[in-house]
């Protein structure tokens, strides 16, 4: 009998020794999973703190100068943050055409003339429009403008404001102006009754002949008055300020105000004006001056200023490739990128 309570006795205890190491194991056990739930959460708080701190504000260089030493990421941090900061950004992930707009910023020198290069804002190439888009549009100028009308190698079928001798003091006047066929009429009134939807206008080498700062002042003072005139005359008309033409380099012998260096500073000027005004603007450099910033010799007609028919035919050829996206128009078939219009 005692032989068997002594069975009894540490059968008993081996069980309560498997017990206790099993509940060993479990409690051993717990604290991995509990470590590791820690160690997640931890790791979710830290990347939430890193989010948090990619939202930076606008102005990202301000708030690195008004952070403490601690504060400021290091480069990698700052390259990370910067690429978040792009690749959010998804403007760029677009099938539909991104707008052209004219909403710049004109600035101004200390001399009171304008901080614009004229070749920055010159209308970009677009799709070759069909030439038969020009029989809607009006052209409004002097002699220079009278030449696409003249010639077969311009755009004999468009519409024209263009007359002899005159500047935009003219139409600002309302000066009665006589057209290549000898109607005399006064040029506002007659854009009114053709109703174009666009405007191309070009003025210049009859005000400008002398190189008097007060004549191109007072040039540029009409050309902005003209600009809001053509605006109330036709609202919502798409004007083209054309730049100035280049001259031949004898130009300038006789008449001092056309020479090449100051009708560039003035094309400034124009360019100025044209995205002050909301308007396009035609870079005929481009087109027709040599690389000495001369009008080209083979499109220079003898008085070095006007043009002979080839000289019209490469500046329709230019404004057929740079004339804004317009829906409805007919372009040549892979002919080049296109833009719509603001």
């Amino acid at each position: 009998m005692a032989d068997y309570q002594e069975f009894r006795k540490k059968s008993r205890q081996r069980r309560m020794k498997k017990r206790i190491l099993a509940g060993c194991v479990v409690v051993l056990a717990l604290g991995v999973v509990g470590s590791s739930i820690w160690l997640a959460v931890s790791g979710l708080g830290l990347v939430h703190k890193n989010e948090n701190s990619a939202q930076l504000p606008d102005n990202s260089d301000a708030a690195v100068e008004s952070a403490t030493p601690g504060d400021i990421p290091d480069a990698a941090t700052s390259k990370n943050l910067q690429l978040q900061a792009v690749t959010e950004n998804t403007n760029w992930n677009t099938v539909a055409y991104t707008e052209r707009t004219l909403d710049y910023t004109v600035l101004g020198q200390n001399d009171g003339t304008t901080a614009m290069d004229y070749r920055l804002a010159g209308q970009p190439a677009c799709g070759r429009i069909e030439i038969s888009y020009y029989n809607g549009v009006t052209f409004m100028g002097d002699s220079l403008t009278q030449g696409l009308e003249l010639y077969t190698t311009g755009l004999p079928n468009a519409s024209y404001c263009a007359y002899k001798g005159i500047g935009p003091n003219a139409v600002v006047n309302g000066a009665t102006c006589k057209r290549l066929d000898g109607t005399q009429e006064i040029p506002l009134e007659a854009l009114a009754a053709m109703a174009p939807e666009a405007i191309y206008v070009l003025f210049g080498t009859n005000t400008l002949t002398n190189a008097s700062e007060a004549t191109q002042q007072s040039f540029l003072a009409y050309y902005d008055q003209m600009i809001d005139l053509i605006k109330q005359t036709r609202p919502g008309i798409k004007i083209y300020m054309q730049s100035i033409t280049p001259v031949r380099p004898g130009v300038a012998a006789e008449k001092p105000g056309l020479n090449n260096v100051r009708l560039q500073r003035i094309n400034d000027e124009l360019a100025a004006l044209a995205l002050r005004k909301d308007c396009y603007f035609v870079n005929l450099w481009e087109p027709l001056a040599d690389a000495e910033g001369n009008l080209r010799e083979e499109y220079a007609a003898g008085d070095g200023i006007h043009m002979n028919p080839m000289g019209y035919a490469a500046w329709v050829e230019y404004l057929r490739t740079h004339t804004a996206y317009t829906p409805g128009a007919l372009y040549e078939l892979g002919s080049g990128s296109y833009y719509i219009p603001a």
